[in-house]
């Protein structure tokens, strides 16, 4: 067995255990939805800046949940209301997306390998959630051209010196990846 294992080369590498984003809130968790509250990794609240070292996720979804709850005390109850139903794309393979993110959206990216993502990802993302999520991230990771935090470009190992909080929508991000791969593509390369 001990022979077999020293002979068998596998592949490792940093498991993709965290996203830095969601949904953009204030330092009470309170969104730009009336109504709408979130905290934890399900908040974008720019605590940690670039980078967030690893436990700190609980502390914050701790300290934050806490301040969410006070806010929502002193804020104006807004009653329940009917949200119409919604479409959502039947069940679809994981596997193309966690290739491509695998692949191309790693600790190190370059301009190339997120064209790729962009390219592949965009054709999904119409009928399927994680495709629609990478594709964010994706266009987010090619329209900043310097490495910070989390984010290393090996193409633009630099950081800017100012740091600049960018947010992105779906219908941002579908139009920006249309125009990344179009006839006219942008090119992010620096000259």
């Amino acid at each position: 067995m001990a022979s077999t294992l020293r002979a068998t080369p596998f592949r490792c590498g940093p498991p993709p255990i965290t996203t830095w984003g969601g949904i953009k809130t204030d330092a009470d968790g309170r969104s730009t939805i009336p109504g709408l509250w979130a905290v934890g990794e399900a908040a974008c609240t720019g605590l940690h800046g670039a980078n967030r070292l690893a436990s700190n996720s609980l502390l914050e979804a701790a300290a934050m949940g806490l301040r969410a709850a006070h806010a929502l005390v002193d804020d104006e109850v807004i009653g329940a209301r009917q949200i119409a139903p919604v479409s959502l794309p039947g069940d679809t393979d994981p596997e193309p997306v966690r290739r491509v993110v695998s692949s191309h959206l790693g600790l190190l990216r370059d301009e190339k390998g997120l064209r790729v993502a962009v390219t592949t990802l965009l054709p999904l993302a119409e009928s399927d959630d994680a495709a629609a999520v990478a594709l964010v991230a994706a266009v987010a990771a090619y329209e900043r051209c310097e490495s910070r935090g989390s984010h290393a470009r090996i193409d633009h190992p630099q950081k800017d010196a100012v740091a600049r909080r960018r947010f992105h929508t779906f219908e941002t991000a579908f139009a920006q990846a249309r125009e990344i791969i179009g006839p006219n593509r942008i090119s992010r390369i620096a000259s």
